[in-house]
Order: structure tokens, then C-alpha cells, then sequence
């Protein structure tokens, strides 16, 4: 990572021990090697088996589904296991005296939260919005990737590990687990194949989570756009155009916003019905694999009938924002 990074939740990465001997292990864009032997790079995906031992009245969570656990003397061991493959920086590790609490969500898909006791009051509420989030998420992205879901609060970040969402306290909102989960669609089943293309993933997530917002709580996501196309300008100026984001400016709020305001100018142009159509059918028919602009583009041009090669990398690539 650049010394002259300025987000401060990705400043530290990889394996991070905190108060008491919580321990937890949060990768964007990279840090997983700093607690397991790994190629760490997004186009290099596998699957995982994974078993965290604890001492006994702790837990220890991963992505993946859960196993179950088996307890010997004074520990306990956490079984976890990834049949879908996972880019390393969509791994988790977390070690606490997590709660666990299960879930349902649609289709039967088992949904498991893991909260510290002293959290479960606030944040149990928020974690069990999961399953109705997931029911609207499907209607725009088609059926859930994995076979499991779930949440995690822990680290001091928010992150879209592979079907475990990681959250820290400020981050535990409805908004933002619709953002995290929604990158289950983009960026976990679909993969950046460099971080160059990291709008691939943001600017869908943040488009969906401005539109959970105007669904369920207030505005509408034309007002959304329009307030953060007045900020684009700066965003662009300080970090750069999307597509070639400035080596210091890692995952900053250009690869979030401005993608999304592209992504709401293609849904203008093909309207609603074509637009979700769409951001179903990229999903679906890419899963478990990594994706480029190029692809992208090539397929939305095929998918709609329409050539959007000049207005995406216009939008990517443009220092000032685009009329």
C-alpha cells in the first residue's frame, strides 16, 4: 500500500490483533498473505477450507459457509468451507467472543449473524434486515450467488466478504449492508480481473444503495445523482477519473460515485425495464469468474443493442465530468 494512502479504515491491512485478544484479518486490495500463503491478487481465485481454533466461549469466523464446530478440552474449532471460488481479498478471519444468532433468507438460504454480547442490543436489529434486503436485491440481480449468507461485526470497516459481510460499529446501517451485499453480485461472483477496474464494483454497489435509500427510507435516486454529480468534479480533480484513479487515491469516492451516475445515464437511455435486465443478467452470466471493462463493455454493446463504448470510457476516463 502507497505511504501516502488517505483512507484511514484500509491503512493497516492483513492480520490485526485488538483489545482483550480479539483478532481479525480485513484484505482490500491486499493483506491476506499476512495470514496465509496466497498469490494476492483479484484474478487469482480459489476455493477454502477453513478451521480457526479458539479458546473454548470464543468463535472464529470466516467467509464461506459454516461447518459447525467441534470442541475439545478448552478450545473449540470453527469449520468453514468455500464452493464457489474467492478472490484473497474477499477472504475473512475474525476471532471474539462472537454470539451467534441464525437466520433465514429467501429461498431457505441459511443466514448466520455473529455479534459480540455487549453489540447484540443494537446491532442485531440492524444484521437481521438481511433477509428482507436480500428478497430486494434479488428482484434487481437475479437469485442469490452462494449458498449461504451472513454478517460479522467486527473490524473497523465495512467490507463484502464472500457470504459473511464484515461491519464495523459506524458502519452498521440497512444502506450499508444493502452496499456490501450487493457487491456479492459485483465483485464477489464477478471479479475485478485488476483493481483497475474497481468501479466495476463500487459504482454498482453504491447505485444500489442509493436506490435501497430512496425505496425505504428518503429522496429519490434521481435527486441522489444529482447531488453527487455537483461533487464530481472534485472527485475527479483530487483522485482522478475512475478508470485511472491516482496510485495514492486507492478506493476513494470517485470509484463509487461517479461510475454510479454513468450507471444512471445508461439506465436514462434504456429505461427501467431493459436496466434491470441488465444488471441481472451481467451476474448471472458471469459467475464465478473475472471481468475487465473491455468484456464489460463488449457484453452490455451485445445485451442492449445499443454501442455505450464511447459513454463508458467517457465517464471512466474523463478528468472533468462529462455533459
Amino acid at each position: 500500500m502507497d505511504a501516502k494512502q488517505r483512507r484511514e479504515d484500509i491503512s493497516m491491512l492483513g492480520f490485526r490483533i485488538g483489545g482483550g485478544g480479539r483478532a481479525w484479518a480485513l484484505q482490500e486490495p491486499f493483506g491476506a498473505f499476512t495470514w496465509f500463503p496466497v498469490n494476492d491478487h483479484p484474478s487469482d481465485e480459489a476455493l477454502y477450507d477453513v478451521a480457526i481454533t479458539v479458546p473454548k466461549g470464543w468463535s472464529g469466523v470466516a467467509h464461506g459457509t459454516y461447518k459447525g464446530k467441534t470442541t475439545e478440552g478448552r478450545s473449540s474449532t470453527f469449520r468453514w468451507q468455500s464452493t464457489d471460488p474467492v478472490a484473497s481479498y474477499l477472504t475473512l478471519f475474525a476471532a471474539d467472543k462472537f454470539r451467534m444468532f441464525t437466520d433465514k433468507g429467501p429461498r431457505g438460504i441459511p443466514i448466520t449473524y455473529w455479534i459480540r454480547p455487549q453489540d447484540v442490543r443494537k446491532q442485531l436489529p440492524v444484521a437481521r434486515r438481511m433477509p428482507a434486503i436480500l428478497r430486494w436485491l434479488e428482484k434487481k440481480l437475479g437469485p442469490y450467488p452462494f449458498p449461504s449468507a451472513g454478517l460479522v461485526a467486527t473490524s473497523d470497516s465495512g467490507m463484502e466478504t464472500q457470504q459473511m459481510v464484515a461491519l464495523g460499529p459506524r458502519y452498521m446501517e440497512p444502506s450499508v449492508v444493502a452496499h456490501e451485499l450487493a457487491h456479492h453480485w459485483f465483485g464477489d461472483t464477478v471479479t475485478p480481473r485488476t483493481w483497475r477496474d474497481m468501479w466495476m464494483n463500487e459504482g454498482f454497489a453504491m447505485y444500489f444503495e442509493m436506490q435501497w435509500y430512496a425505496d425505504h427510507e428518503d429522496g429519490t435516486i434521481d435527486a441522489f445523482i444529482s447531488n453527487i454529480r455537483a461533487y464530481d468534479a472534485e472527485l475527479r480533480r483530487e483522485n482522478g477519473p475512475p478508470g485511472k484513479y491516482r496510485r495514492d487515491a486507492f478506493g476513494q469516492s470517485n470509484v463509487y460515485y461517479s461510475p454510479a451516475i454513468m450507471l444512471h445515464e445508461i439506465r436514462k437511455r434504456l429505461g427501467d425495464k431493459k436496466f434491470w435486465a441488465m444488471t441481472r443478467a451481467w451476474p448471472q452470466e458471469h459467475r464465478n469468474t473475472t471481468q475487465d471493462r473491455a468484456a464489460f463493455v463488449k457484453w452490455i454493446n451485445e445485451h442492449t443493442g445499443r454501442n455505450f463504448t464511447k459513454h463508458i470510457n467517457t465517464w471512466l476516463d474523463s478528468k472533468t465530468t462529462p455533459r
